[in-house]
């Protein structure tokens, strides 16, 4: 779906990406993981060619690709049905039940609590039908009732679907739980490329990455990585 290829960037003397070369598996939730300040959004740009490499290429075989960031603005007062239709004209019923919008459509974007306004954000993007769903921290400023509905309603939705996501995500749990695969950014300005069962289970390079000791935690239910 999406190739990076021997990708190279540089903000001043300071290298975020070397030589960094990574496929985003095609129809699964892949993770974008790593400490603040690595270039995770940097990246991100770069893959939606806002910024241009340094060197190497980003190869895509997606037909749509469509982004939601953490910050999305509205410059005038618009209903959630309004947006929705700023996407596409004929609205996706069954998408709006699932995102639980239904009852909002003729509220004020305006009006709505921050986890309202992004899942109908997550509406506009999907209502333009993408193969390819980029979100760059999308719950960073929810609360956690939000950021869970948020992620159960993205993972549902994926899976009918068949899209391919890449989402940047700070919370390391909710990473593991919602992802098929992992990419983590480190600061030697290099890409581990894994999937999500393989990769929690190496304890020592997320600590290593996230400079903090951490440990694995195995209940009958679950896996918690948490610090040590």
């Amino acid at each position: 779906m999406l190739d990076i290829d021997h990708l190279s960037f540089s903000r001043g003397q300071h290298k975020l990406l070397d030589t960094v070369s990574a496929r985003l598996p095609a129809h699964q939730i892949t993770a974008l993981i790593g400490p603040n300040g690595v270039g995770k959004s940097t990246l991100i740009q770069l893959l939606t060619a806002e910024l241009l490499p340094d060197s190497g290429s980003v190869i895509s075989q997606a037909k749509h690709i469509a982004v939601l960031s953490q910050h999305n603005q509205l410059y005038e007062p618009l209903t959630v049905r309004e947006l929705l239709q700023l996407s596409h004209a004929t609205m996706d019923e069954e998408l709006i039940e699932t995102l639980q919008l239904t009852p909002l459509l003729d509220r004020s974007m305006f009006d709505l609590s921050g986890g309202q306004q992004q899942l109908a954000w997550l509406g506009f993007v999907l209502q333009q039908q993408p193969d390819l769903l980029i979100l760059d921290e999308p719950t960073t400023f929810l609360d956690l009732h939000f950021q869970e509905l948020f992620l159960k309603t993205l993972q549902r939705l994926q899976e009918k679907r068949q899209m391919t996501v890449l989402m940047v995500l700070h919370d390391l749990n909710q990473a593991f739980r919602y992802s098929h695969h992992i990419w983590l950014l480190r600061r030697t300005a290099d890409l581990v490329s894994e999937s999500a069962a393989l990769m929690h289970n190496q304890i020592d390079l997320l600590s290593e990455a996230f400079e903090t000791p951490l440990q694995l935690i195995k209940t009958p239910n679950q896996m918690i990585i948490q610090p040590k």
